[in-house]
């Protein structure tokens, strides 16, 4: 007799492989964090600095899909205790990406 392989599962991502918030969270800062990293020392106007921004912004929106504002301030976190140095400086050059998504708290 076959074992029985239908039923509720306790957990749902388990199926999927989707990573947890936290998880998905750190992922994303990691990501950040190579973008803002290229990002700092260059100069604040011309095309490549733009499309960082963007990529930048798409993480916000990456981690606001995830977990909302909650999976927005672990990705920053992630960043930010990187190098605790640069904190203000890559902070600001997030802060100005994310400036107007829904889930960010300016």
């Amino acid at each position: 007799m076959r074992p029985r392989t239908t039923g509720p599962l306790s957990d749902p991502s388990a199926l999927t492989g989707a990573p947890s918030v936290p998880d998905a969270a750190i992922s994303i800062g990691e990501s950040l964090l190579a973008l803002v990293m290229v990002v700092e020392g260059k100069p604040s106007a011309g095309p490549a600095v733009k499309a960082y921004q963007t990529a930048i912004r798409r993480k916000g929106e990456e981690a606001s899909a995830a977990g909302g504002s909650e999976a927005m301030q672990d990705a920053l976190r992630v960043v930010i205790d990187a190098d605790p140095d640069r904190a203000q400086q890559r902070e600001r050059i997030i802060r100005k990406a994310w400036a107007d998504l829904a889930d960010w708290q300016a």
